[in-house]
């Protein structure tokens, strides 16, 4: 009887412990979320707080930065958490050996993971882009939405959301550094009176230099670029901030459109 005491109680003893183990892990695990979610809240709030000062380093580069500080931090908190939840499920040693063979397994398996973040540095060190910028890698086309240490997120026109491994960013066309061209080539009939046409597209480049603050260097009349059997193409130039070629050429577009159909100016 004495030893079916002993072995119920020795039971009940582990089954206690494994039970506060258990509500210890989950407590850490909610903790470790709750705590990503404040800190990255309270690290969105602090470069926001910058965007204010009037000297920065730009929007584009905090937000950029508060990315990154916001996946260190997750990962860091999660890195902690696992260590700690090991350690109560077992001893110190046991977990400092499989660290030494997971640091092993890492040189062998997991050198992916490590290219992703080198290179992940290296995007921002390098300044290659930042959040908010258009970017082109491998054929796909959008805007920066995060980066990460190990991934980069880039959502294109049609919302798509393009999910890529730093490490696999090989060559990148940034479309957001830089001014741009605005080009507009309007099909001219061989009715037309040239002399017109080159006068009234004149009159608007001149006008239209003064609308719009985007603008850096004013639109001109380049002149006559390609003739073919229905017609010639007329090309007026402007340089403008980045992002901003396309909305100058719509405006432009429609004042030149106007002003034409107004004098009779025909198209092709």
């Amino acid at each position: 009887m004495s030893m079916i005491w002993d072995i119920f109680v020795n039971f009940l003893f582990i089954n206690q412990n494994t039970f506060w183990i258990i509500i210890k892990a989950f407590s850490i695990i909610i903790l470790s979320i709750m705590s990503v979610k404040i800190g990255s809240i309270i690290i969105k709030k602090a470069f926001e707080k910058q965007k204010k000062f009037r000297f920065n380093i730009g929007c584009r580069k905090l937000n950029t930065l508060s990315s990154l500080m916001i996946s260190v931090f997750k990962y860091g908190v999660y890195i902690i958490a696992g260590v700690i939840i090991l350690s109560d499920l077992f001893n110190i040693k046991s977990v400092l050996a499989a660290a030494g063979i997971g640091g092993v397994a890492l040189g062998f398996g997991a050198q992916s993971l490590v290219k992703d973040v080198i290179s992940g540095f290296f995007i921002i060190i390098e300044d290659q882009f930042a959040v908010g910028d258009m970017i082109t890698i491998d054929n796909m086309t959008g805007t920066v939405e995060q980066i990460e240490l190990r991934i980069t997120r880039i959502r294109n026109f049609n919302g798509d959301l393009h999910i890529i491994q730093n490490g696999e960013i090989k060559r990148v066309t940034n479309h957001s550094r830089g001014n741009k061209a605005a080009i507009i080539d309007i099909p001219i009939a061989y009715s037309s009176n040239m002399n017109k046409v080159l006068e009234i597209a004149s009159r608007i480049c001149e006008e239209f230099k003064y609308q719009d603050d985007v603008i850096i260097e004013a639109p001109k009349v380049v002149g006559i670029t390609e003739m073919s059997k229905e017609g010639m193409i007329l090309r007026i130039m402007a340089t403008t901030l980045p992002d901003d070629q396309w909305a100058v050429e719509l405006e432009l577009r429609k004042n030149i459109n106007d002003e034409f159909i107004k004098n009779n100016i025909q198209f092709v």
